[in-house]
């Protein structure tokens, strides 16, 4: 990435702190407002904070509903969410309380943000690359390429039978990200978001432990972002799995392990995204069922609807964590605070599944899309990969067991029940090979074990902070001591692990190809992405691959497409009836195209892009 595109980053992110300030502000005063109504303690600065990102999503998320309504004016023009943002942003700070003032205590913080950006961020600088990575990112590029041309809502790559069963919430932050700072793109939004990612999954295990203890913030940020396995004692050099298929030392230093740490590297997935809104939208509910307050009890449903709209398997989570919390409220009060946070909840969630639903019963159902499930490991090798951080959880949650937990305790136990109950429902649908109406993702134990780490950090800091107390009480070099090795000993995977993903990324392999010639400002894929448009239908002769580079970078649809890992339905249509049509159409000769693209060597009429792509002289022409 260039300096320009580093640039570009660094604006957005200042962009989405001051809407989330702004928008923060708002949703914050709300807030307060009823817990003091109701006798109860203000919020702290950290769940302040957490709720202003949510507030963030939620700006957003409110950004995209006006734009389906409108048609798709929002985000396909350029200067609508720039005067939303605006607006937001002098709205809230008329209402915002300007009292911090940095001091020594805040130097901890600070000193961990600089190691979180050191692990997860360096690999991305030192490489001068992009973060992004092949997999799913493509898709959602393509997607939020629609929605920034003027699409309603994203679609896809197929012509006439496109129907996206994906929430659209993740296409409409980086929709919402790139239009914040003109001149930006999708590519540029994924780094935002990423750093966004890992400064908020701290924030929100510190919040989770704030809970049951106000002073283990700081340490259920650092558990939750540095803790890992002990892979790296028998890995012989740096080492990062970027295939949890290829693993070599159990679930440790793999992406997408039990383990979440190793998913604070990047590229920035929904799924991490919506594990800041859950955490959020946990401490929200935590504070309504304290207060028995309707409107915060309405208030965070809405953040759970959020979680949803971002990420149905978190949502499943989410609804987990609501029903258990509910469960544990006061039982005169239970059935009216279950009603009304879950009412709200799906009400939210309903914005983007109920027209879901509807293409569910009109054209035939779901079908299976996924190539191949991730890998989901046993019980034994997950919780391995937790590290020092297992004994730890397990210890909080003896220490908080054994206290007669208050009522300010049950929320956290309750969310950490849901989990348990999540995962051992995921254990029985592998065994039993149950289909979950053609979504096995839903019950995936890849989706299960990130709030499950958020919770066991925040018990594991209720630990580490007893530990400390009793070490403190004897010596407070011996306290000090003690923390600092059970930090310095459970980062050294995270430590292996960064080295390990900045080889990688040095060789443009794994996946990481977004920062080479192909992608460049002057390529062919850029020029003739610049032409394209997802009104369009491009034809292109004897490359899948460039074919969906084009959609990535213009969403535009495609005449035809192969996967080699599918049997027909290769553009992944969701709905059965559709995916059967598409099938059938391409059989039958395929689709007419706007344009076609087409290897040349030398120059011709009516050209409107020439480039190479990788290594081959390509021509985009109209027709």
């Amino acid at each position: 990435m260039t300096l320009a595109g580093y640039w570009l980053v660094a604006v957005q992110l200042a962009a989405c702190g001051l809407v989330a300030a702004g928008a923060g502000s708002l949703v914050v005063g709300s807030i307060d407002r009823r817990i003091e109504a109701s006798g109860g303690e203000r919020l702290g600065r950290p769940e302040r904070a957490l709720i202003s990102i949510l507030s963030l999503l939620g700006f957003a998320i409110v950004a995209m509903v006006v734009h389906v309504v409108s048609g798709g004016a929002v985000f396909g023009t350029v200067a609508v969410v720039p005067v939303l943002a605006l607006a937001t942003i002098a709205s809230g700070l008329r209402r915002m309380r300007m009292s911090f003032r940095p001091s020594r205590r805040h130097l901890p913080v600070a000193v961990l943000g600089i190691v979180l950006v050191t692990l997860y961020v360096v690999p991305i600088l030192v490489t001068g690359g992009s973060g992004v990575r092949e997999g799913d990112p493509p898709w959602h590029l393509g997607w939020t390429e629609q929605l920034l041309a003027g699409e309603s809502v994203p679609t896809g790559p197929a012509p006439e039978f496109g129907r996206n069963a994906y929430p659209w919430g993740y296409h409409a932050v980086l929709a919402t990200v790139v239009r914040f700072v003109p001149g930006s793109d999708p590519l540029i939004a994924h780094e935002t978001v990423h750093l966004l990612i890992l400064l908020s999954i701290p924030l929100a295990a510190a919040c989770l432990a704030r809970l049951v203890n106000r002073r283990a913030g700081l340490a259920a940020a650092a558990l939750v972002s540095l803790i890992g396995g002990f892979g790296w004692l028998s890995s012989a050099s740096s080492d990062f799995i970027a295939s949890p298929s290829e693993a070599r030392f159990g679930a440790d230093l793999v992406v997408a392990s039990p383990n979440s740490v190793y998913e604070l590297f990047p590229p920035a997935l929904p799924r991490e995204l919506a594990l800041v809104a859950l955490g959020a939208a946990a401490v929200m509910l935590a504070v309504s069922v304290r207060t028995r307050d309707r409107p915060l009890q309405t208030i965070s449903g809405a953040a759970i609807g959020i979680v949803g709209l971002i990420s149905v398997p978190m949502f499943v989570t989410a609804l987990a964590w609501t029903i258990a919390v509910c469960l544990l409220a006061v039982r005169s009060d239970r059935l009216r605070t279950f009603a009304t946070t879950l009412g709200a909840a799906i009400g939210v969630f309903l914005l983007w599944a109920g027209p879901v639903i509807a293409d569910y019963l009109r054209f035939g159902g779901f079908v299976d899309i996924t190539p191949q499930l991730g890998v989901e490991w046993p019980l034994s090798t997950a919780l391995g990969a937790w590290g020092l951080l297992l004994p730890l959880a397990i210890a909080g949650v003896i220490l908080v067991a054994a206290s007669q937990p208050p009522v300010v305790a049950r929320p956290l136990i309750a969310c950490a029940a849901g989990s348990l109950v999540l995962l051992a429902t995921s254990i029985l649908r592998a065994r039993l090979d149950w289909g979950v109406f053609g979504n096995e993702t839903l019950l995936h134990q890849g989706r299960i074990w990130p709030p499950l780490h958020l919770v066991g950090a925040a018990f594991a800091a209720i630990a580490l902070m007893a530990g400390y107390g009793w070490a403190r009480a004897r010596s407070r070099v011996l306290a000090v001591g003690l923390t600092t090795a059970v930090i310095v000993a459970g980062a050294a995977s995270p430590v292996v692990a960064a080295r390990g993903i900045t080889s990688i990324m040095e060789r443009n392999i794994k996946g990481f190809v977004y920062d080479g010639s192909d992608f460049e400002p002057d390529s062919f894929a850029r020029k003739a992405a610049s032409v394209l448009d997802p009104e369009d239908i491009i034809e292109v002769d004897g490359s899948d691959e460039l074919a969906f580079v084009l959609f990535q970078l213009s969403g535009v649809r495609l005449a035809a497409y192969d996967d080699p890992r599918l049997v027909g339905n290769e553009l992944r249509i969701r709905f059965s009836d559709l995916a059967g049509r598409w099938d059938e159409r391409i059989a039958a000769g395929g689709f007419p195209a706007d344009y076609t693209v087409k290897r040349s060597e030398t120059p011709g009429t009516g050209e409107l892009a020439r480039g190479e792509f990788q290594g081959e002289a390509w021509v985009l022409v109209d027709g």
